[in-house]
């Protein structure tokens, strides 16, 4: 299993000036948050990180002048960091370690850059909806940390009505990244307050082919209920090997039929569900490119924040050395 050891928040700098830790906008608040209440339940490092569009000369200006200006929008940035890590730091079960860094260029791939250098991390950021239904949560920044980072990424959507405690969906495909989807939920469950649901979905292929057999509606029902018997059974399986039994709030387990997307989005709001937690999987020997079809299909309509879980022995494809031009 992925074994979390440090956390990577990225923050975004307000829109407007004076920038201060008061003004950030709700995704990168709520972003902070929760990695600082994870931080503290599990004694994890946090990294909090905010990386500034590169600032250039233009027509009648100087190398001088635009140089100063990125030590002006550095050193105002660093203090916005630097006081949200004054506000979190300390806590009543203890302090976390906490460091702050400040970058120019772009934002997925600086960030990338500074999860590299550390062990084991989680990248966690906050999201927001944007003008263009098929970005609706996840933009080119969000999308490439799913796709290029060696560990877990949790994208965070703020909502109107934040509840204490989190309504987390785990789906499950019954394979191994499956199973890693659910030993992070259950890591999650027992370090935050929250409820958890755990889903798999049978598509239905046996079905549509016992269908063209001529089969009576009868046969064809009974055969659907023993394969959703078989299936909830092999995800109580894949639960033993974990510690929900731990969890305060328990867990529900969900086994349905039918399109995988549509099924995860019916639940999410059946259950209020304000994470959900999906497996991803290389595909065709492609570096990197890790969204299935069903992640493809999801993730443009997901109205909640998301965990993306790897497979454990994935590694970033970028090479940063042969990226130094990009700092």
């Amino acid at each position: 299993m992925y074994l979390v050891r440090n956390l990577v928040v990225g923050v975004e700098m307000p829109v407007t000036h004076p920038w201060n830790s008061a003004n950030l906008e709700a995704p990168s608040r709520l972003a902070v948050r929760q990695a600082f209440k994870l931080a503290h339940a599990c004694g994890i490092p946090v990294s909090l990180v905010s990386i500034l569009p590169k600032v250039t000369a233009g027509w009648f200006g100087s190398r001088e002048d635009s140089a100063t200006k990125v030590a002006e929008l550095k050193d105002e940035a660093m203090a916005v960091l630097q006081h949200l890590a004054s506000e979190y730091v300390s806590h009543p079960d203890g302090s976390v370690q906490v460091s702050c860094h400040v970058g120019t260029g772009r934002p997925w791939l600086e960030l990338l850059r500074t999860a590299s250098s550390l062990d084991r991390p989680m990248l966690i950021c906050g999201t927001k909806e944007s003008a263009s239904i098929s970005k609706k949560l996840f933009g080119s920044t969000g999308t490439n940390l799913i796709r290029y980072a060696s560990g877990p990424v949790w994208l965070v959507k703020p909502e109107l009505d934040e509840d204490a405690q989190l309504d987390i969906l785990a789906t499950t495909d019954l394979t191994e990244v499956g199973q890693e989807v659910l030993m992070t939920a259950v890591s999650l469950g027992r370090s935050l307050p929250a409820r958890l649901h755990v889903m798999h979905v049978a598509e239905g292929m046996v079905e549509r082919y016992m269908r063209r057999t001529g089969i009576s509606p009868e046969q064809l029902e009974e055969m659907r209920k023993k394969s959703l018997e078989q299936a909830e059974h092999a995800v109580h399986d894949q639960l033993a090997s974990t510690d929900f039994r731990t969890l305060a709030s328990g867990v529900k387990v969900l086994v349905r039929s039918g399109p995988t997307d549509a099924c995860i989005l019916d639940a999410i709001q059946e259950f209020n569900i304000n994470v959900v937690i999906l497996a991803s999987r290389a595909r065709g020997g492609i570096p990197g490119i890790l969204l299935g079809n069903t992640a493809e299909k999801l993730l443009p309509e997901l109205p909640c924040s998301v965990i993306v879980v790897k497979p454990d022995d994935f590694k970033c494809p970028i090479d940063f050395s042969a990226e130094l031009a990009d700092v």
